[in-house]
C-alpha cells in the first residue's frame, strides 16, 4: 500500500502582531540539500528589477531564515554582478586627450547588473513556502528550485514530510505505518509510536524476489516538532538525512507596514459633528 501524499490537519492560529504590517504575497525559506551552502543569491521584493533587492543565504542541512516576498509568481532569483563600463577607445593615429581637472579623482563605482539565476513557481494560495536548491548536474554552476507549501496547517507539527530522490521505490515501515514510497516520490506521515514508545523506522529496497534492508533506526520524537526526510541515493543502498523544525511564529526579513493609500482605504470616515 502506497503511502497517501498529502495529510493536512488545523492548528491555532498565532495572535496577531502589534505592529500592523502589510501581508506579503508569501513568506518562504529554503535550503539546498546536496552541495554547498549558497551565497550570493538574492531577490526583488515586489518582484520586479527596479525595486529593492534582498540577498538571501541558503545552507544545507538546515532551514534558512524567513524572507517576505511581495510580488507574483515565479519568484525569481538573481546574482548580483559588477560590469566596468568601457570607455571609448582611441583610435589609431588619435592625439591624446587633453588632461583635464578631475581625471585624478578616483575612477567611477562599476556598474551593478542583476543577472537572472533560477526561479520557483508556486500557487498563490501558498501564504508560506519551501525552497529546495538543487544542481542537476554537480559540474555546472546551475540552480534548480523546487517549492512546496509550508504553512503549519499543510505541515503540522508532529508529521514526517519524506522525499525520495532514489529511481526505484523504497518501502517504508515509520512507527505504526508501512507502505511504499515511490521513486522521485513524497509522502507526509504522522508519527504513531509502537506499544513501546518508540518510533521506528526501517527502509527496505526491492533486490530480486525479496525485499532487502539498507537503513533501520530509533528515532527520538518531539510532538512540538515537524520533520523534513530526504532519502539520497548511494552505491549500497540509501542515505537518509532529516531537516528538524520547531513549530514557532519568527518575523520574515522582508516585511513593511502597509503604504500610505492602504492605510486610507482602512480608516473609517469621520462621521458630522466628529
Amino acid at each position: 500500500m502506497a503511502f497517501p501524499g498529502v495529510c493536512l490537519a488545523q492548528v491555532p492560529g498565532a495572535p496577531g502582531d502589534e505592529e500592523e504590517l502589510e501581508e506579503p504575497t508569501c513568506v518562504f525559506s529554503g535550503m539546498i540539500w546536496e552541495g554547498l551552502s549558497i551565497n550570493g543569491l538574492g531577490y526583488f521584493i515586489e518582484g520586479k528589477p527596479d525595486g529593492e533587492f534582498v540577498e538571501v543565504f541558503l545552507p544545507n542541512g538546515g532551514r534558512s531564515r524567513k524572507y517576505a516576498y511581495y510580488g507574483d509568481p515565479p519568484l525569481v532569483f538573481y546574482r548580483e554582478v559588477e560590469v566596468e563600463e568601457e570607455k571609448d577607445k582611441a583610435k589609431p593615429g588619435d592625439r591624446p586627450a587633453p588632461r583635464k581637472d578631475d581625471d585624478s579623482k578616483e575612477p567611477p563605482p562599476p556598474k551593478i547588473v542583476y543577472v537572472p539565476v533560477t526561479s520557483a513557481s508556486f500557487e498563490l494560495a501558498w501564504k508560506e513556502i519551501f525552497l529546495f536548491f538543487f544542481k542537476a548536474k554537480q559540474e555546472v554552476d546551475e540552480y534548480q528550485v523546487n517549492a512546496i507549501s509550508f504553512s503549519h496547517e499543510t505541515f503540522p507539527a508532529g508529521h514526517y514530510w519524506f522525499f525520495s530522490r532514489c529511481e526505484h521505490p523504497l518501502t517504508l515501515q515509520f512507527g505504526l505505518d508501512r507502505g511504499q514510497l515511490p521513486a522521485g516520490g513524497q509522502a507526509m506521515i504522522k508519527a504513531r509510536r509502537d506499544e513501546f514508545g518508540d518510533l521506528g523506522i526501517r527502509v527496505f529496497e526491492q533486490k530480486g524476489r525479496a525485499p532487502r534492508k539498507v537503513y533501520s533506526t530509533i528515532w527520538n520524537y518531539n510532538a512540538r516538532t515537524r520533520t523534513l526526510v530526504f532519502m539520497l541515493p548511494t552505491s549500497n543502498g540509501v542515505k537518509v538525512r532529516r531537516i528538524v523544525d520547531v513549530v514557532q511564529e519568527e518575523k520574515a526579513l522582508g516585511l513593511r507596514p502597509p503604504k500610505e493609500d492602504e492605510k486610507k482605504e482602512k480608516t473609517p470616515p469621520s462621521g458630522p459633528g466628529n
